[in-house]
């Protein structure tokens, strides 16, 4: 018995000595081949040249301040356009009422969604594999803006959803038309019994101008007026002392006692100061992105209205950047650590380690129909590895980002004339970033 463990310990200790000495000798096979030449795959990408600051957000505000009694029940969302003189809010005596009312609310909702339900449906219009289409598109639009922190758009993906599940149901036959009719007659009953029972509101509170509504104050409502000596006008003749005594200064008081303000122009600004190196990559761009990751999930498209307002002596530049994009989540935002995406690049991805200058020798034709052999210096480009040897390709670069270059692979016929070697870097080329004694044409055993 012992005889028969020892047997078996050693054939795996021979067995696991072969498999160490395999590796190791293809692993030396492959570096003595390849002359210790590091490779990286080319594939397409997008890099975008951002800046990291602290923006703040200004808007042509007029706060709400009205005298009430009771319970507020807002009708209008965060950064919903409302007309000079609409309900923006019902006043109840006390909470019951309110919340009584809200429930009011939701059954119709829910009652409007099930209309569809209660009717025959054409079986030839709402077939299985259109209603499938419909559930596979709701789960697909919750996923995406589950992914993008969205969540004030799920909801409306998940009405679209149980709406399709509940289709399904009819065409399958599983549930009828009469199930969801009885449905919509049990909410009503439901809606008619707390419209029975709840209070009615004792007022109302209306939008004093036209303008996006905005639920909350911060109190920096003024702090154009109050804080800087300019008018929301006079942005973009701030400065860069300006934009720090507002990034510096703390809310005001009394902002409890307010029941929210309108945005009076569908425009806002973001003012920021930035250094003399980042100025560098606003030059000649107009058009920029703005994330705020603490504050939205969007990206916000932006303009640059103001970039010349330069202190000598801190070397900071105040930029004032334009925006027309408003929803809830946009319409709190006020001082927030923002990236500006000035400029995306697109194109073929390559490690900076793989570039290199060298001289190419090229045949051109002259006038005289002649062919004339010329070198050119110093060409930009990478090796690559192809047909079990490396080759010298040209790259055209648009940006360095990140320790990597944005190379064109699509090009102009201007740039082609321009091209000294066969092509250049394309999609999936081995390209080599480290190695010794490198020259085109030589062999890759």
């Amino acid at each position: 018995m012992d005889f028969k463990k020892i047997r078996g310990m050693a054939v795996v200790c021979i067995a696991v000595l072969i498999l160490v000495y395999a590796g190791f000798f293809v692993v030396s096979r492959q570096v003595d081949s390849s002359g210790g030449l590091v490779t990286e795959m080319a594939l397409y990408g997008e890099i975008s040249d951002t800046l990291q600051t602290q923006g703040f957000a200004i808007r042509n505000e007029e706060v709400i301040r009205q005298d009430y009694s009771g319970v507020l029940n807002y009708q209008v969302a965060n950064g919903t356009r409302v007309a000079q003189g609409g309900v923006i809010a019902q006043i109840f005596r006390n909470e019951s009422d309110a919340t009584a009312w809200n429930r009011i609310d939701r059954l119709e909702r829910e009652m409007e969604s099930l209309s569809d339900l209660t009717q025959p449906i054409d079986y030839y219009a709402s077939t299985p594999a259109a209603v499938g289409v419909q559930i596979y598109g709701s789960l697909g639009g919750i996923l995406t803006d589950v992914q993008r922190n969205d969540f004030s758009a799920v909801q409306n993906r998940k009405s679209e959803l149980l709406s399709a599940l509940s289709r399904k149901q009819v065409v399958a036959g599983e549930e009828s038309a009469e199930d969801y009719a009885q449905r919509v007659a049990e909410l009503k009953t439901e809606q008619d019994g707390l419209k029975a029972r709840a209070g009615q509101p004792i007022g109302t509170l209306e939008a004093p101008r036209a303008g996006y509504f905005i639920g909350s104050t911060d109190g920096f409502e003024d702090v154009m007026d109050g804080g800087t000596g300019l008018n929301v006008e006079d942005v973009l003749e701030i400065t860069p002392a300006q934009v720090d005594q507002m990034l510096r200064q703390e809310a005001g008081e009394g902002s409890l006692s307010t029941i929210g303000k309108i945005c009076l122009d569908f425009k806002w600004y973001l003012v920021c100061n930035l250094d003399d190196a980042s100025m560098i990559k606003f030059e000649g761009v107009e058009d920029v992105t703005l994330d705020i990751p603490f504050a939205s999930s969007e990206t916000i498209p932006a303009r640059v209205v103001a970039k010349t307002n330069r202190d000598p002596d801190t070397g900071l530049t105040a930029v004032v950047l334009e925006c027309t994009y408003m929803d809830e989540d946009i319409a709190t935002v006020r001082n927030e650590a923002v990236q500006i995406n000035v400029h995306t690049y697109k194109g073929v991805l390559v490690n900076e380690k793989a570039l290199r200058f060298c001289d190419v020798s090229y045949t051109e034709t002259d006038e005289n129909g002649n062919t004339v052999e010329k070198v050119r210096e110093n060409v930009k480009g990478v090796y690559v590895v192809y047909g079990g040897r490396l080759r010298f390709v040209q790259v055209l670069t648009e940006k360095n980002i990140n320790g990597y270059a944005v190379c064109k692979y699509q090009l102009s016929d201007e740039e082609l004339q321009n091209l000294v070697t066969d092509r250049t870097v394309g999609l999936y080329d081995e390209v080599v970033v480290g190695g010794v004694d490198l020259y085109d044409g030589k062999i890759i055993k």
